[in-house]
């Protein structure tokens, strides 16, 4: 089963950004550089209790829930592409079953009996059958 190309897309930009456990790794990595480094683990231990770190902390927390809220618009707004588009086609499909219902009614006498000059009763079904194909597009025959 082939994909679409938007999803393929997709699927290698969620790729390319680190995974949550990848993402806990890496600070661990970095803060063993660090402690390796500095040689003093209450240094760095006390870096990450200072004011300037919970600044950084609340800087990119804020960050993060701008990135989400504007993924979220982006996918509303394509969600509600997609129920217009359903809209549309429906109305088409209520306006051809509207057509076809004014065709056979007037191929139908009041007294509910085909008209001498029109077709057989069997295109009068087969027209209902039209009717609910495009009421109903999944319906199968």
């Amino acid at each position: 089963m082939s994909e679409a190309p938007d999803q393929k897309e997709r699927r290698m930009v969620k790729q390319a950004w680190p995974r949550a456990g990848e993402i806990v790794l890496l600070v661990i990595a970095a803060f063993c550089a660090l402690v390796l480094l500095t040689q003093d683990f209450g240094l760095v231990t006390r870096f990450f209790y200072s004011p300037l770190a919970i600044i950084l902390l609340i800087v990119v927390f804020v960050e993060y829930l701008i990135i989400k809220g504007g993924d979220r618009s982006r996918l509303y707004l394509i969600e509600i592409e997609r129920m217009r588009e359903r809209e549309q086609e429906q109305v088409v499909r209520m306006r051809r079953a509207l057509e076809e219902l004014d065709r056979l009614r007037a191929a139908v006498t009041p007294s509910g009996q085909p008209a001498s000059s029109d077709p057989p009763a069997t295109n009068i079904e087969e027209g209902l059958k039209r009717v609910e194909h495009f009421l109903r597009p999944d319906a199968r025959e």
